[in-house]
């Protein structure tokens, strides 16, 4: 089986932003107890299975009811031992998919309900970032292994680190008191927004900024996948970064005729064009948060913030989805050129990987949203 769409090159980049390697995850943990008490599905196919967040090509457009350009795609191996023989896919929400997806599971079971719930959270996702993953189930009372999600507890003690740096001035006009008793309450409102405690204890933040009930959950959900991405930000554009220089040191072997050396060539430039874009993108959005923040603790315009929040929703997607992609771009680069100083390929790979690289980052709308928000 050939080039980047098939089952074998998304088994061996295992999980990544866009892709949910279930299928690596049995293969690699399925005798630990953790793994066998702590189920992400409950249905033994849906747990060995692949996710991917798969932009729509056009003939697919009309499977899915609402115009939405990526849509979450499972995919069955054939074979629980191998994905050699290739395997089945559905995409979640598709025209006739539940049945279809019971019928490919070989009929209805007590935690069907349960699954598909699962199934419709991920959905609702811009990526399948492992901290934005356990984030949402934890919301939502499910509790997986953590064999499942594939993030540090050193990268998870950074993430909370920026996150406290990042709203101490925001605590700042929710709590009053002394120095002491604020760095408490900056580090307990820390451990409120990066867990599913979002009531009690963000009763201040909530009525600094005139929110309340599920639009305050939402806000906040989304509030922290900005903290989150933000501080992904810097990581993933330079890895990026890197990568539009390595594109030009790749040795090509095989078949190059003049067709393919040219049409290389053009991706590449295109390619790096397409980084420069993604990055300008990604910068914008996060510069609506830095400057309805800093409005916020500057000035005290606590409705700027509020405008914002109830706006995240939205933008989170989209940025979301961005880092997403280009997430696992990187990810897939450093799987495949694991020695960056002698990178090789075969030439019609290298032509398809590029194609697939630029397809994913430049059928993209951040334009259109930059204009509108």
């Amino acid at each position: 089986m050939r080039g980047l769409r098939s089952l074998e090159a998304l088994y061996r980049t295992a999980s990544t932003s866009r892709v949910l390697n279930l299928y690596k995850v049995w293969q690699d943990c399925h005798e630990e107890d953790e793994y066998q008490d702590k189920p992400f599905f409950q249905d033994p196919m849906l747990n060995r299975a692949i996710f991917v967040k798969h932009r729509l090509r056009p003939d697919e457009t009309y499977l899915m009811p609402r115009s939405s350009p990526v849509a979450t795609k499972i995919i069955f191996p054939f074979d629980s031992t191998t994905l050699r023989t290739g395997g089945q896919s559905i995409m979640i929400g598709q025209s006739g998919y539940r049945q279809t997806l019971i019928d490919m599971l070989g009929g209805e079971h007590r935690y069907l309900e349960r699954d598909l719930q699962l199934l419709w959270l991920m959905s609702r996702l811009p990526s399948l970032d492992p901290f934005l993953l356990k984030e949402t189930l934890s919301r939502h009372d499910y509790d997986p292994a953590d064999c499942y999600f594939a993030m540090s507890t050193a990268d998870i003690a950074k993430m909370r680190t920026f996150a406290a740096e990042q709203i101490r001035q925001l605590i700042t006009l929710a709590f009053a008191g002394p120095g002491n008793q604020m760095s408490a309450s900056i580090m307990r409102m820390v451990d409120a927004i990066l867990t599913k405690d979002t009531e009690s204890r963000l009763d201040p933040l909530r009525i600094t900024l005139g929110l309340d009930g599920e639009q305050f959950e939402d806000s906040i959900f989304s509030w922290k996948g900005f903290l989150y991405f933000k501080w992904q930000f810097r990581s993933s554009m330079s890895k990026m970064q890197v990568l539009a220089v390595s594109i030009d040191r790749v040795s090509l072997e095989g078949a190059l005729d003049k067709t393919l050396d040219a049409n290389i060539k053009s991706l590449k430039v295109r390619l790096k064009k397409a980084i420069q874009k993604a990055a300008r993108n990604c910068v914008a959005i996060l510069g609506l948060y830095d400057d309805a923040f800093n409005d916020l603790v500057e000035h005290g315009n606590a409705s700027a913030f509020r405008k914002f929040l109830l706006e995240a929703p939205r933008l989170f997607i989209e940025l979301g989805h961005s880092m997403g992609v280009m997430n696992h771009i990187t990810s897939f680069w450093e799987y495949r050129f694991p020695n960056p100083n002698r990178p090789h390929m075969q030439a019609s790979e290298f032509h398809e990987m590029l194609t697939e690289f630029l397809t994913s980052l430049t059928e993209t709308s951040y334009d259109d949203l930059a204009r509108k928000a």
